[in-house]
């Protein structure tokens, strides 16, 4: 029946009235063109009224869709009656009602051939980049304002920026009843001419110009962090834990996931860095050096965070060279692929085509983004081509439900998917997977008319809900960082005396350590404050809290210089105990070292570090010499214990030889070695034994009793040499010996008065009968006193002597 129709008699008044129907329906554009064009001009002075417009107000048509409704007048019976069963017919509308796009857009070029049949379902309904600027980039949110309005007449595609109903023109009524063919069409025709487009649309006509990256890696890494809302308070981080922090951010398994977070860890960490050398200079110059003589030597924590960070940077910029490397081998391959689709079109259907189509569309698909600059050139003409093969082929209706309800089954697992993420507690992890299910969403095809808008609608829903979950998140937070703002002020109200503190006792300082740090620790324990005030209070409470610990360092460094002085002085008490420790000079030495160990007492605490060491070396040299004292007096003892025994047996010996044997007879010669050998053994004991003394000199006294032909005098004189050797031995012999000289010297005195007491009698005596014999008495009185004397004055000068 179609082949019939097709080769009609009526052929040539089927193309004329094709012609007519193409130049009515070129007028009723052209008309409905320019009141639409009234109509925005009025509507854009109202804009002030409207400041949320909503999202179809930001769309524009494509042209294709207002000559869809022309598509069923102008194509031949068979694609007539296909249309008529696959796609959902349309109201039609008289002439003056039809909705036309106030905006053509970008790309969009008018003629006067046939409209492409399949712009309708294909190009309509192909997800545009509103679609991803909307969710992809956080700066529009579904309730912002959009720049642009359109007549409420066009209800408009939110997933193509089309109408919901595609518009049709008047019908050109064919009194033929038939509808001649479309004519043939060159493929470098449906390419459009963007030199010189009508109006520019706010928002780019194809997803593949929505996802462009920026051109530098700042922009780029901005651009993929948008949906990033910061949890942590950089700036409160210690330094320790801030470093931390960084090389654990470098350290993920995808840096650029963390681009934002690693950038502000960065800034926070020169932040510091650059207060870190501002203190170095200042103590170098506050401890005498020149600023121009300043070296800061950073240490090998942050060599490898700055080495880390340029890492990042350099992979960063092969990644992105890498990525427009691979846009242009992506666009050179899509250029081929407009060549197998072109060729495809142009050559004669075949039953390998659908599957061939297939296959350039899949890989189309699996083919990466393009230079910004082609976008989108090759989409038009990738869609175009499309548009042409659908529309050369009996198959067009068919192949598209088909795709559209697989599409649907796609676009219905998304928005499962999207609005699963209400339940996920993370709001970064929800808006960073809502992000790729929308630019998944791009790069779904379209679904059936019927069931468009109300996919579209429930993904929008719940992208909207996500959103808005973020706004309460961030309202709820704001509320809550000017809570913690006023926290913070009151903190800085109580830290603020801590920075003139000073104190010159250790406890003082580590009391007012505890409460600075239980300060600090309620400090970190706030939490975020408002990012305009963050720098401000923070410097401030930095400020006061560095200003206490240089206070505190300036006192302990203080301390330490005295310590460092007291351990110069222990050290030198440590030298002189050891010079004196090899002594045997027991008792000075043992004094002088009782004396260094007073000296060591006065002096104060030194480091902690050094403290054992130095008191270990002074116990050391000390130790080591009473050590060896105690040994030598140890081994003294011994030898006395051993020479009093032998002592005490010679005692005996000779005191049973003396008591025992009646006939011993002596010798001066015998008496000397017996006095000498008791010498010796006072030698090895210089215990005093007064008794064992006092017995032995009787000894000898007795011994000399036994020594034939010895005078008396002599006897006298060696018994006062054992006398004056006894009292040598006394522990108190200077004493005893000054006593014994005085009474010695008292007795020739008194030896001295009696002689001449005796001499001035006896003058009397010559007057007196009995005179002789009284002289005598007396003159031999006189010789004993002389005798007596001069034994006492040869014991005087044994004394002296």
């Amino acid at each position: 029946m179609l082949d019939n129709e097709k080769n009609s008699p009526s052929d040539n008044e089927n193309s004329a009235n094709t012609r007519s129907d193409e130049n009515q329906l070129q007028k009723v554009l052209e008309k409905r063109l320019a009141e639409i064009n009234a109509r925005n001009a009025e509507g854009t002075q109202a804009m002030g009224s409207n400041p949320n417009p909503g999202l179809a107000d930001a769309l524009v048509v494509p042209q294709d869709e207002l000559s869809a409704g022309s598509t069923a007048s102008t194509t031949d019976s068979s694609s007539e009656n296909t249309a008529e069963t696959l796609v959902p017919a349309t109201p039609q509308v008289p002439a003056s009602e039809t909705p036309v796009p106030a905006e053509l857009p970008q790309g969009t070029v008018t003629t006067d051939l046939p409209p492409i049949e399949s712009s309708v379902v294909n190009q309509a309904d192909e997800v545009s980049g509103f679609e991803g600027d909307l969710t992809s980039n956080q700066d529009i949110a579904p309730d912002e304002p959009m720049s642009e309005t359109i007549s409420d007449a066009t209800e408009p595609d939110y997933a193509a920026g089309t109408p919901t109903t595609p518009a049709q023109p008047d019908t050109i009524n064919n009194p033929e009843g038939n509808s001649p063919a479309a004519p043939e069409m060159s493929t470098a025709g449906i390419i459009p001419d963007q030199t010189e487009p009508v109006n520019k649309p706010a928002i780019p006509a194809n997803p593949e110009a929505a996802t462009s990256e920026p051109t530098t890696l700042e922009q780029h890494d901005d651009a993929a962090a948008d949906d990033y809302i910061p949890e942590i308070d950089y700036s409160t981080l210690a330094a320790p834990e801030l470093k931390k922090q960084i090389l654990k951010a470098y350290k993920t398994s995808d840096p650029r996931k963390n681009a934002r977070q690693i950038f502000e860890l960065y800034r926070q960490y020169e932040l510091r860095l650059a207060a870190e050398k501002h203190d170095a200079l200042e103590a170098f110059i506050a401890g005498g050096g020149d600023s121009e003589d300043f070296e800061f030597h950073n240490s090998p924590e942050n060599i490898e965070i700055e080495k880390g960070f340029q890492q990042f940077r350099d992979n960063r910029t092969r990644e992105l060279k890498k990525e427009e490397e691979q846009k242009e081998k992506n666009l050179k391959r899509k250029n081929e692929l407009l060549e197998q689709l072109r060729a495809l079109v142009e050559a004669a259907e075949t039953k390998n085509s659908a599957d061939k189509l297939k296959a350039i569309q899949s890989e189309w698909k699996a083919i990466g983004a393009v230079p910004t600059s082609d976008t989108q050139q090759l989409w038009n003409s990738y869609h175009a081509l499309l548009d042409k093969f659908y529309n050369n082929r009996s198959i067009f209706f068919e192949l598209k439900e088909l795709d559209r309800k697989k599409n649907l089954q796609q676009k219905i697992q998304l928005v499962e998917r999207a609005e699963s993420l209400l339940q996920n507690p993370s709001i970064n992890a929800s808006l960073q997977e809502l992000r790729h299910l929308h630019e998944e969403w791009k790069n779904v095809g379209p679904v059936p008319n019927e069931s468009r808008d109300a996919i579209w609608e429930r993904f929008i829903q719940a992208s909207e809900k996500i959103h808005e979950r973020k706004k309460e998140y961030l309202n709820v937070r704001k509320s809550q960082e000017q809570e913690n703002l006023q926290r913070k002020l009151n903190v800085l109200e109580i830290i603020s005396p801590f920075q003139s503190f000073n104190s010159d006792r250790i406890n003082d300082w580590r009391d007012k350590t505890d409460e600075i740090q239980k300060i600090k620790e309620q400090w970190d324990a706030i939490g975020l404050v408002p990012k305009e005030n963050a720098d401000e209070v923070n410097k401030r409470f930095w400020s006061s809290y560095k200003a206490f610990y240089q206070h505190k360092n300036a006192f302990f460094k203080q301390l330490d210089e005295q310590k460092m002085q007291n351990l110069r002085h222990k050290t030198e008490l440590c030298e002189q105990a050891e010079a004196l420790k090899d002594s045997t000079d027991w008792e000075e030495t043992k004094e002088r070292l009782i004396q260094l160990q007073k000296k060591w007492k006065t002096i104060g605490r030194v480091p902690d570090k050094y403290s054992d060491k130095i008191w270990n070396r002074f116990r050391a040299a000390c130790n080591e010499f009473f050590d060896r004292k105690q040994n030598q007096q140890t081994q003294k003892e011994a030898e006395q214990e051993r020479a009093a025994t032998e002592k005490m047996a010679f005692y005996d010996k000779l005191a049973s030889r003396l008591t025992h044997s009646a006939t011993t007879i002596g010798s001066l010669e015998e008496f000397n070695t017996l006095l000498s050998e008791w010498r010796n053994f006072d030698d090895k004991d210089q215990r005093s034994n007064a008794k064992l003394e006092e017995r032995f000199f009787d000894l000898l006294q007795k011994y000399l009793d036994t020594v034939p032909d010895i005078t008396y005098e002599k006897k006298n004189e060696l018994v006062f040499q054992l006398q004056l050797d006894r009292l040598r031995q006394h522990p108190d012999a200077n004493h005893k010996i000054y006593q014994k000289e005085q009474n010695i010297r008292k007795e020739i005195s008194n030896l001295e008065n009696d002689i001449s007491t005796l001499r001035t009698n006896i003058e009397f005596f010559a007057r007196s009968k009995n005179a002789e014999r009284l002289r005598e008495e007396y003159q031999q009185r006189i010789e004993e006193a002389n005798n007596r004397m001069n034994i006492l004055k040869k014991q005087l000068k044994a004394i002296r002597s």
